[in-house]
């Protein structure tokens, strides 16, 4: 049984231990905020709930009253317009009758909301009483001090001499003070009363007031027996007061109040006034004498604004806006002209009512052939490309002539109309009422497709919310060139308040057009901006009005990214078209006060929970001590501390059992650890093995380098001397670091071609290429012969001195053969004499009766760069060459990454196996491209080892196992490494090697060197700075030299060695 089994039976006998369950402070903790949480959850939910409730009874409130208030006004101002309109005696040649005044006064004391009653002629004149108390707005732009209650307004005359009289009335209709001003306005011509009967109330659409210059309704009738026509007017500030309310009469809190058509056409909102934008301040100008003259002399400037062309010119609700509405105010800001608005015409009646000189002022125009005869335009304000529209998956447009053959609609007037019809008659024009009017004839599939101005497009576009359309910038009218710019028009009589305003025009800074832009435009393009005005902003108030089941409820959604409730409910309204009320408000904002209730629960729950945490800190002691010391046991096992470990006692069953189960671990884990590394070093073994047996040239030498090494660096650790004062294996890792780094120190010639490590002669490739040679040494022996007998035969009276020749013959070859032999065992250096020697015997020649080329593997014949031509035999060949089948190039580069610092010089070839190349290495027998796949067997170590996911603690095997070819001074490899860089550990090895190589008497290629001649060996490479002197007098001093002798070397190689000499030195 093992050690923990036996621990375990010892506790058995032990008290019972409490089980964790019972431990109070968890009980408490979890019990606590169990309940907290699910309290919290509880009232969360109900007071969300509740919320939700009480808006939607809040905002079913809302829409009711709105709805009641809308028919209230619509009633009491139809019953007002009525009532009235039955007085007799209302109306006299001289203006309002005093019976009229009355009436008036009284039905606007009743119905505050009234602005103004009044009474037209059919010859255009008005008597008009107005309500100073209505709005404030009326009595600002009246110019009515606050003495004054009421305002009588006369419009009177005929042609260029009709004057507007206002006469200031107190309280009781005393009059307090009067002004006249010139004026074109002509009552008969009004919707209000042209549209009149005397049977039913009329009411028209919200449009501008003239008087006052703000939106409003009027309710008109046709009095009876008469052609007169009595007309209430209703100024919408009053609805934008009572949503104003609605909406708490701050548009920055979020909330959202909507009254609107099911087109999306929006009649009031709290929002108007936060949509609008700021435009900077314009300066004015500094006018001459001259044109001062001019602006007091020039009568309040009566301006058209279309309803429906938005972003340019259009109303909401009756109010002037767009990007030329906002350049005309700057204009008036600049100059001090006086400019009034006139709308709810349409663009065919602006332009007759401007010929008619009903106006003063036409803006937004193209100055184009067919508008010349207008007046005189201004400099152009604002450029309008044309762009345009037809269906999705339509071929690009660029030029107008591309419609030929097709229904294509423009709104109704356009100047462009006549041109088109005389330029392409093949387009088949269709003119609509309004640009919504011509996109949505594109998206019924009623025309093909649509022309208006890029801006226009894209800004209706988003304002509808028409998609699925496909936009054609910048068409072409080639050859007709149509300008894109819109200039405002007035009569020729105007022409220095035309000059005028084009000064004011060119005075607008770029700061104000930037300003304009990012109103009206999006930034960086000419299309709509997402905060569009004049219909709903949202798709989901249309969506909602679309469909009664998601009505008079709330509903929760997204609006441009932020969660928020919507309710939507119809308005039982007398508006021709059904209205609906709509009220938006964050989610954050409904639930507000439902988030303030949970987040003082939870402050509350955790006040508590502090309160109460020293008796939980008391009540977790049983718990927590001993969990604290199983963390530091278990650091213990963490760093492999394991004889450190011991049980930790607790009253806890649960915490007992995970104390045993963690000694129990500790023993578990140290003994895989140990079969780890047992197995671990018999595969380091096994490969060390495996390389030492590979080749007997290399014989042992991965055995016995680690045990040299080993014994160096464990007299180094012990010694006093100054150098390795600072060097210790500071525990066993570090020591079993340094030996396996040790046995691995040559795992990279696993990779090194047997016949470069067993190469024991120059010209030896997998055999020994002195043979060849020597065949042809016997060639030319026997060509001697021959030319002896052939000599013989041919002279006989003088063979004896043939035969002479012949011996001196014979042995020269002789001599020279041994020469060349000599050479290719690499003993002894080679000096310039022998190397001369050599390359004159390489040109004897001989002849190749055979063509060199049969018989070859296929790898062989790529190296012929001529394999294919013809050779014509017997060939001559000289008696040593250098051919270029003798170089080996490599299949690939040699590349070493960055990370591992090799610096080694790689050579051109893989191999050169010239004969003369070869034979004239000056020591021993291996060519650089030999010498290079040697040492790269560091390389490879290097690659090997560092691919290895070695433990914190062996981190350093691979720097260990690859430097002992380094050298103090920089000249070793594979990293050119300085004495500096190398360590203590990375030194010994360095020793360790060179020893070994120098003693080894296992390998063929050399005989093995005495013992005194190694050290002195080893000493002249301490002088050359190739092994560091501090080890070498260890190795001496500490006598490892001759332990390691003993144990491995012949009995023959020991010999005395004076270390004494060395010591000193």
């Amino acid at each position: 049984m093992g050690k923990g089994h036996r621990m375990l039976g010892l506790t058995l006998a032990k008290p019972k231990r409490l089980t964790i369950r019972v431990t109070v402070v968890g009980t408490f903790i979890i019990a606590t905020l169990f309940t907290a949480v699910v309290a919290i959850g509880l009232q969360y939910y109900f007071s969300q709930r509740l919320a939700t409730e009480a808006s939607l009874k809040l905002y079913n409130q809302s829409a009711d009253s709105t709805g009641s208030y809308l028919n209230q006004l619509d009633s009491q101002a139809i019953n007002t317009t009525k009532l009235v309109a039955n007085f007799e005696g209302l109306y006299t040649p001289m203006g309002l009758s005093k019976e009229a005044k009355r009436v008036f006064s009284q039905a606007m004391r009743s119905a505050r909301f009234i602005y103004a009653i009044y009474l037209g002629s059919p010859d255009g004149d008005l008597f008009e009483l107005v309500n100073l108390d209505a709005h404030p707005i009326v009595r600002r732009q009246l110019k009515a001090s606050l003495e004054d209650r009421w305002v009588i307004i006369s419009i009177q005359g005929k042609g260029q001499g009709r004057i507007r009289a206002f006469h200031y009335l107190d309280a009781d209709f005393n009059q307090r003070a009067s002004r006249m001003e010139p004026t074109d306005y002509d009552a008969s011509i009004r919707p209000w009363f042209i549209d009149a009967r005397p049977d039913k109330v009329f009411k028209t659409e919200p449009y501008l007031f003239q008087n006052l210059q703000a939106p409003g309704i009027t309710y008109s009738i046709r009095l009876p027996g008469s052609d007169a026509v009595l007309a209430v007017d209703v100024a919408l500030s009053s609805l934008d007061d009572y949503l104003a309310q609605l909406g708490r009469g701050d548009a920055q809190d979020g909330r959202e109040v909507y009254v609107y058509r099911a087109s999306g056409a929006l009649v009031a909102s709290n929002r108007l006034q936060a949509t609008q934008g700021d435009i900077p301040m314009a300066k004015p100008l500094a006018l001459t004498p001259e044109e001062q003259a001019l602006v007091a002399n020039t009568p309040a400037l009566i301006a058209s604004n279309e309803t429906d062309w938005p972003p340019i010119d259009f109303a909401v609700a009756g109010r002037p806006m767009g990007y030329s509405v906002d350049v005309l105010n700057l204009v008036a800001e600049m100059t001090g002209l006086t400019i009034n608005y006139n709308n709810g015409f349409t663009w065919p009646e602006f332009v007759d009512k401007f010929k008619a000189r009903e106006i003063n002022l036409l803006h937004s125009v193209l100055n184009s052939e067919a508008n010349q005869s207008l007046g005189v335009f201004s400099q152009p304000f604002l450029s309008m490309p044309f762009a345009a529209v037809t269906g999705p998956g339509q071929a690009p447009i660029k030029h107008v002539a591309e419609l030929a053959g097709r229904r294509v609609a423009i709104p109704k007037g356009w100047s462009i109309i006549p041109i088109i019809r005389q330029y392409f008659p093949e387009i088949e024009v269709v003119e609509v009422s309004s640009t919504r009017g011509i996109l949505q004839a594109v998206k019924e599939g009623r025309v093909f497709a649509a022309i208006d101005n890029s801006i226009v497009l894209h800004y209706t576009a988003q304002q509808y919310f028409i998609d699925d359309l496909q936009f054609h910038e910048d068409l072409d009218y080639a050859p007709i060139d149509i300008h894109a710019g819109l200039s405002i028009v007035m009569h020729p009589e105007n022409a220095g308040v035309i000059a005028l305003i084009d000064r004011a025009i060119a005075q607008i800074s770029p700061e104000q057009v930037r300003a304009l832009r990012s109103k009206w435009f999006a930034e960086g393009q000419q299309v709509a901006p997402a905060n569009v005005q004049g219909t709903v902003p949202y798709k989901a108030l249309i969506d909602i009005a679309a469909d009664p089941g998601r009505q008079k409820q709330l509903i929760a959604i997204s609006l441009n990214g932020e969660p928020s409730f919507v309710y939507v409910s119809p308005l039982g309204s007398h508006a021709a078209e059904q209205e609906f009320f709509a009220i938006l408000v964050p989610q954050e904002m409904l639930l507000a006060s439902s988030l303030d209730k949970v987040k003082k629960s939870i402050a509350i729950t955790g006040l508590c929970l502090l309160l109460a945490l020293p008796f939980s800190w008391v009540f977790a002691s049983p718990i927590i001590s001993p969990i604290k010391l199983l963390a530091l046991e278990n650091l213990k096992v963490k760093f492999r501390r394991y004889d450190e470990v011991t049980k930790v006692d607790s009253y806890i069953k649960e915490i007992d059992e995970l104390a045993i189960s963690l000694v129990d671990m500790s023993e578990s884990i140290r003994q895989h650890e140990q079969d780890h590394k047992a197995l671990m070093d018999a595969f380091i073994k096994l490969i060390v093995q495996a390389i030492d047996d590979k080749s007997p040239y290399t014989a042992g030498h991965c055995n016995r380098v680690p045990e040299l090494g080993l014994m160096l660096a464990e007299y180094a650790a012990k010694s006093d001397l100054p150098a390795f004062k600072e060097f210790r294996f500071k525990n066993a890792d570090e020591h079993r670091e340094f030996r396996i780094a040790a046995w691995l120190h040559d795992c990279g010639k696993i990779t090194t071609p047997e016949h470069i490590v067993d190469k024991g002669s120059k010209l030896e490739l997998i055999y020994n290429r002195i043979h060849e040679v020597r065949m042809r040494f016997e060639v030319l022996w026997r060509d001697a012969e021959i030319h002896c007998l052939e000599q013989c035969r041919a002279d006989p009276e003088h063979e004896s001195e043939h035969r002479a020749e012949l011996n001196r013959r014979r042995e020269q070859l002789t001599e020279d053969f041994a020469f060349i032999a000599g050479a290719n065992v690499g003993g002894e250096f080679m000096e310039q004499a022998d190397i001369d020697r050599l390359k004159a015997l390489a040109k004897i020649t001989w002849q190749r009766h055979f063509d060199d080329r049969l018989g070859l593997s296929p790898v062989e014949e790529l190296n012929y760069p001529e394999f294919s031509a013809e050779v014509s035999l017997p060939v001559t060949e000289q008696l040593l060459a250098d051919k270029p089948q003798h170089v080996i190039a490599r299949h690939r580069p040699e590349l070493f990454d960055p990370k591992f610092g090799i610096k080694m010089t790689v050579p051109e070839a893989l191999y050169n196996q010239g004969e003369i190349y070869n034979l004239s290495i000056s020591r021993g027998t291996l060519t650089d491209e030999d010498r290079f796949k040697i040492n790269q067997h560091i390389t490879s170590t290097i690659k090997m080892l560092e691919n290895l996911p070695f433990p914190p603690e062996l981190a350093r095997v691979p720097r260990y196992a690859s430097t002992h070819h380094e050298t103090l001074k920089g000249t070793g490899y594979p990293r050119k490494l300085t004495g500096d860089e190398l360590s203590i550990p990375e030194r010994i090895l360095v020793l360790a090697d060179i020893f070994e190589a120098l003693t080894a008497a296992d390998r063929p290629y050399k005989k093995a060197k005495p013992l005194s001649v190694a050290i002195d060996i080893l000493h002249k490479m301490v002088l050359d700075q190739h092994v560091d002197g501090e080890v070498f007098k260890l190795f001496l001093s500490s006598g490892i030299y001759l332990e390691y002798a003993e144990r491995y070397l012949a009995p023959e190689q020991i010999d005395e060695v004076d270390i004494d000499k060395y010591l000193v030195a």
